[in-house]
């Protein structure tokens, strides 16, 4: 009893060491916003035309929601939101001519590409904000059911590839049996009725999931026949369940014959499942975060990859214990003999899987995360290393293994490992499950530049860079005005100086309106710390300067 609660006791420890590592956020991202007219709390004079938000990465065009509102809830945006075609990564809509001034806040969501839906809003005014009023904030939309349902739903397809994947290399390549006993045909009958069913399981309930988290809203919005049929046609992630399922279907329906005439060891009836099964395999590849990598084709392929090594890795070792366990611990025999030389057999695919493993795991990861300290601060970076140390462990306790053969009259000690390495097996697919849902790293968002400074008692200024970009051109709007927020006026000349390094240029800006300068068609050439002064020179030919700071990658 002590030793069973001392198991229980420890499994808990882990799985609470992994999640507070980890710091699980339901709110995870997975696009962002890079760019918007108006910007989030901006005050504008005069009424803007439409909306425009642009993200990091491209959108789908399903469950789109771009709306206007007022501060009395009504909407003033003319219904049109259109994505654009080509970058697919903004949209737009149209506002009613001449809104009068208000504080107004724009509500969107979108589907990102890897398939997460992502929602948020934009206050901003026409006109100052009345005495006494603020812009709304942010809330929080994240949903604890979606975030568990797709975590298990992810841990059941995992488990599902890594037994079908043992079970189709074993009689493929590592078993060399004359003949199946009466045991290995029912436990590979059972094995492979789980695998199936786990896989079933995940990609038939996916299309709820998916369809719930998109519709944002409760379990009701899963079961919507037109949120369902919206999911399938407008989103990727609808395509690729349309596929998997018949490929499920196929996949099933060759495995009854299989079941009937207990034919495993014949190669040519396992490949019509075979190769549906790598057909559902490669689908899954399509989905998630290679999708919203800028190199999406590399992305893929190497997750592909990932995905397969991890499968014949973990699967093999699961399978080849299940059905062959007898020899495990028989210092000879027949279960001795075929339970070693299948594991023989599977250990050079392992090698190779493990290679494998590391190499698409490095590439990817150089690919989703941009910088070292995104590694080792980021939710994403802590996952990927919390699964990097648990398959060390994992490989360290299969080298053992291998290498102990000597040492299988240390049953007891052999027996621990054993279901250590395959305890450390499961937490990685728990930690790979959780994974996928968690915002990739990304640099910090460069927003145009704004900012404000004191010249003197009664004289201020701001800069606003727009959109503070290199190698697109830029807006440079300098506005100068007294305490009440009067602009001042007259002023003789403007001059902007940028200065990176060695390297320094300037230009004056001309007179938009009252209190109010502009330059336009100005080009940051170059990225790096860079230092704005404003010379302000006044009709009475003082002279009044302020230097600004800002970065620009």
């Amino acid at each position: 009893m002590k030793k069973v609660k001392w198991k229980k006791l420890l499994m808990l420890q882990l799985a609470a060491l992994i999640f507070y590592f980890i710091g699980v956020n339901t709110v995870s991202a997975h696009a962002y916003i890079t760019n918007s007219t108006p910007n989030e709390n901006e005050i504008l004079e005069t009424a803007p035309k439409n909306v425009y938000i642009e993200f990091n990465e491209k959108i789908q065009t399903g469950f789109t929601i771009l709306n206007v509102l007022n501060s009395s809830g009504e909407r003033v945006d003319q219904k049109n939101v259109k994505i654009d075609p080509k970058t697919e990564k903004s949209m737009t809509v149209d506002l009613q001519p001449d809104l009068p001034n208000d504080i107004y806040t724009v509500e969107w969501r979108v589907v990102s590409a890897d398939g997460h839906s992502v929602s948020g809003m934009i206050p901003f005014s026409i006109g100052e904000l009345p005495e006494g009023t603020a812009f709304p904030t942010q809330q929080e939309n994240g949903n604890m059911f979606t975030f568990i349902s797709t975590m298990i739903n992810k841990g059941f397809l995992y488990i599902g590839f890594s037994l079908y994947m043992g079970i189709l290399l074993f009689y493929l390549i590592w078993y060399k049996g004359k003949k199946l006993s009466n045991s290995l045909i029912k436990r590979t009958q059972t094995v492979s009725i789980t695998a199936i069913a786990l896989l079933a399981i995940s990609i038939i309930s996916s299309i709820f999931i998916q369809t719930q988290s998109y519709a944002g809203g409760g379990l009701l919005a899963s079961l919507s026949i037109s949120n369902l049929l919206e999911t399938l046609k407008s989103t990727k992630e609808g395509t690729i369940w349309i596929l998997q399922t018949i490929l499920l279907v196929i996949l099933y329906l060759s495995h009854l014959y299989i079941w009937k005439m207990e034919t495993y060891t014949d190669r040519k009836r396992l490949t019509i499942p075979g190769l549906a099964f790598l057909g559902i395999m490669l689908s899954k590849a399509f989905l998630g975060h290679p999708s919203s990598s800028p190199y999406e084709t590399v992305a893929i392929l190497f997750d592909f990859t990932h995905l397969v090594a991890a499968s014949i890795w973990l699967g093999g070792m699961l399978v080849i214990l299940l059905f062959l366990r007898e020899g495990i611990f028989a210092s000879e025999g027949e279960g001795h003999d075929l339970y070693w030389s299948s594991m023989e057999r599977y250990s050079l695919w392992a090698l190779f899987s493990v290679a494998a493993l590391c190499i698409s795991g490095a590439i990817n990861a150089s690919l989703l995360i941009p910088d070292f300290h995104s590694l080792v601060s980021t939710t994403y970076g802590k996952v990927l290393l919390i699964k990097v140390a648990l398959l060390v462990f994992m490989l360290i306790f299969g080298a053992y293994h291998l290498v102990s053969r000597l040492l299988l009259k240390k049953k007891e000690f052999y027996k621990v490992s054993i279901k250590i390495e395959i305890t450390l097996g499961i937490l990685v697919l728990l930690v790979t499950s959780v994974f996928t849902q968690i915002q990739t790293p990304t640099l910090p968002i460069d927003l145009p530049f704004y900012e404000e400074a004191e010249l003197g008692y009664n004289e201020n200024i701001s800069l606003s860079i727009t959109p503070k970009k290199t190698g697109v051109q830029n807006q440079y709007e300098v506005f100068v005005f007294d305490n009440s927020r009067n602009p001042i006026d007259p002023i003789e000349q403007i001059t902007i100086g940028l200065i990176n390094g060695e390297n320094e240029t300037s230009f004056p800006l001309t007179k938009e309106k009252e209190g109010h300068y502009f330059a336009e068609n100005l080009l940051l050439n170059q990225p790096g710390n860079l230092e704005v002064e404003i010379h302000v020179l006044t009709d009475e030919l003082e002279s009044l300067d302020y230097s600004f700071k800002m970065q620009v990658r």
